[in-house]
């Protein structure tokens, strides 16, 4: 806890001035609004696995001899999800002598001040979603940690980034070859619908959301919006493309199905990827942990943990459709 600043401007005492939690103002936290496009899978497996099955072509020209044709493959799906968890420590007492004292208390337990419940509520559920939209779900690479050290950011999970450009270094996926990405937003309008129209025939027509950074979402927009003149009332507002706290907000992509998405969790990163909403899953364990904690005190310190897994992946890697951009594992 660092409170020093709050000390040096108010004095290192208590006053009762009617302070309370409506004077303290709380920065907003980034949702993980990236993990919503993902049908959740809950499972006890920390190896998930699946099958896929396709039947080879069996039509054929009529004659009257026997001559069969067809063969039903499967091949094997391993979707995996790693632990993560939080161990927060803090000594409440400094808090006393300061003008956050009214978050303090007279009871011995600093377990049950005010304080603990604030940092909880307000505060802790709220990172832990915004580590994993910034750290995790997208750029994440597992790691394993060193013991006695607390792991580096981005190292808990293999985020979609990692899945991805996995299974391209494995052939398994093609990326889409479309040049550099256009800075004019008319040409970056046709870059993504080009993107769209190269999907495989049979996944074409099925609904998706094309992820790509807020800051390509948002050329996206201004390029359509130019590029169509959808604007036929100068008075009305043009549509929100970036995001609004918990409610991903998307675009569509003109004669298609599809619909660009700005993710918070792609930072500047210059892929583009979609796949259909059945061939996007995400593994839980513990799910109920990611909002309990256990909290513990001994002596004046304050102790506070929890822990669960996560895990993400693509069964069927042909229905991945990516550019050729920020291919580095």
């Amino acid at each position: 806890m660092d409170i020093q600043d709050i000390i040096t401007e108010y004095g290192n005492y208590y006053r009762n001035g009617g302070q309370n939690l409506s004077r303290i103002l709380k920065k907003p936290y980034i949702s993980s609004q990236t993990e919503a496009l993902f049908g959740l899978i809950p499972t006890d497996d920390t190896s998930y696995q699946m099958g896929s099955t396709e039947l080879s072509r069996v039509l054929q020209p009529f004659q009257p001899g026997w001559t069969p044709l067809g063969e039903l493959k499967a091949a094997p799906i391993v979707l995996t999800q790693t632990p993560f968890k939080v161990d927060l420590e803090e000594n409440p007492d400094k808090l006393e002598s300061s003008w956050l004292g009214f978050l303090a208390d007279q009871n011995l337990d600093r377990a049950q001040w005010p304080f603990v419940r604030y940092l909880v509520e307000e505060h802790l559920y709220a990172r832990m979603d915004e580590d994993y939209e910034l750290n995790e779900i997208y750029f994440g690479k597992f790691v394993a940690p060193t013991t006695g050290t607390p792991g580096a950011a981005g190292t808990g999970m293999d985020g979609i980034r990692t899945v991805i450009n996995r299974a391209i270094s494995q052939s398994k996926i093609t990326p889409i070859a479309l040049g550099a990405i256009p800075t004019d937003p008319q040409a970056f309008c046709d870059y993504v619908e080009a993107f769209a129209a190269s999907f495989t025939l049979r996944y074409r027509g099925r609904a998706m959301e094309v992820c790509m950074n807020t800051t390509l979402a948002r050329r996206y927009a201004v390029g359509r919006h130019a590029k169509y003149r959808l604007d036929t009332n100068a008075t009305d507002a043009n549509p929100i493309i970036d995001g609004n706290g918990d409610q991903l907000q998307s675009y569509p992509i003109e004669f298609t199905n599809h619909r660009v998405v700005g993710l918070n969790s792609m930072g500047d990163s210059q892929k583009i990827w979609a796949s259909h909403k059945d061939n996007r899953k995400r593994l839980t364990k513990k799910a109920v942990n990611t909002r309990a904690v256990r909290i513990e005190s001994a002596k004046r310190q304050v102790f506070i943990y929890t822990d669960f897994y996560k895990g993400l992946g693509f069964p069927v890697l042909e229905a991945v459709f990516t550019n050729d951009k920020d291919l580095t594992l």
